[in-house]
Formats: C-alpha cells, sequence, structure tokens
C-alpha cells in the first residue's frame, strides 16, 4: 500500500498540470543583510577591536620592559635572569589572555548565528507558503545541481525584507 502511495505522489509531481514552484535563498547573504545580523556583526567587531586595542597596550608594556632589560648593564646576572622570567611569565599570559578571547568571541558569533539561522529559517518557511513555493533549496547546495526543468526564483530578499518587518514588530 505504501509503495502504491508512493508512485501516485510520484506521478503527481512530475504532472504537467502543476508545475513545481522552487525558489533558493542565499542563507548568508540573509544573515549578513538583515538588520539582526548586521547588528550582530557590528557588536562582535565593536567588541574585538576594544580587546584588540587593550592587548596592544599590554603588548606595548611587555616590549618597553624588553627594551628595557636589554639597555640597563647595571642588572647582575641574576637580576637580568629573573626579569627575562617575569617578562616570559607575561608574555605567556597575554598569549592565552588572547587565545581565550579569540575562542569566546567565536563561541558568541556562533550562538548569535544560530539564534538568527533558527529565525530565518521560520521566515523562510512562511514566506514560501504564503507564495506557495513547493520547494525552497539553500542556493549554495542549489548550485549543485546541473540541470532542473523548472526555473528557480530567488527569494532571499523577500526573506530579508520579512525577517526584518518580524523583528521590527516584536521589538516594538
Amino acid at each position: 500500500m505504501q509503495y502504491v502511495l508512493s508512485v501516485i505522489l510520484f506521478l503527481c509531481m512530475i504532472s504537467n498540470s502543476h508545475a513545481l514552484e522552487i525558489g533558493v535563498v542565499d542563507l548568508n547573504r540573509a544573515l549578513n543583510e538583515s538588520e539582526e545580523g548586521m547588528r550582530s556583526k557590528n557588536l562582535l567587531e565593536s567588541r574585538g577591536r576594544q580587546k584588540q586595542q587593550e592587548f596592544k597596550v599590554a603588548e606595548e608594556e611587555l616590549m618597553q620592559i624588553a627594551e628595557d632589560l636589554r639597555n640597563n648593564p647595571l642588572l647582575t646576572p641574576k637580576a637580568k635572569q629573573e626579569k627575562e622570567q617575569e617578562l616570559q611569565n607575561r608574555q605567556r599570559i597575554l598569549r592565552e589572555k588572547v587565545r581565550q578571547f579569540e575562542q569566546e568571541l567565536r563561541l558568541e558569533e556562533r550562538k548569535l548565528t544560530e539564534a538568527i539561522f533558527k529565525d530565518l529559517k521560520a521566515a523562510i518557511r512562511t514566506v514560501s507558503q504564503r507564495n506557495e513555493y513547493d520547494l525552497v533549496l539553500e542556493k549554495n547546495a542549489a548550485q549543485v545541481i546541473l540541470y532542473m526543468k523548472e526555473e528557480t526564483t530567488d527569494l532571499t530578499q523577500k526573506i530579508i525584507d520579512y525577517y526584518n518587518s518580524l523583528k521590527h514588530q516584536n521589538s516594538e
């Protein structure tokens, strides 16, 4: 019985009486051009620039300490060794802070992106149903298809506009 239903469904799909409506969406473009996506990107870039400045100041301090160490002939060998050790420890701590911040930033970016993609998928579903699309593909995945009898319609801008309008409604 299930086989018969599958065959009937397949025949209905290929029948000429109903052409398939196929749309494509460029998810990366929707992410980058949506207001929420741009806001997230700006937030992350701002945090990154701020931390970069802090790290640059710390690095300049370490460079100054290294320079003072090289130019101070009055230090005893033991004192010079202790200062070098202290400098190496501070450099290691700074590298660890930079690595940790980069990891935190990637994690925050992933969280923000996942939340936006979740909302974008809901927007894609709504726009697709309203416009009676039978199938919607991610644009980059659709490029794998070498030939398609039916034309595709790029829904990306409609999705971005709808998604932005939803975010405006929710913020009011």
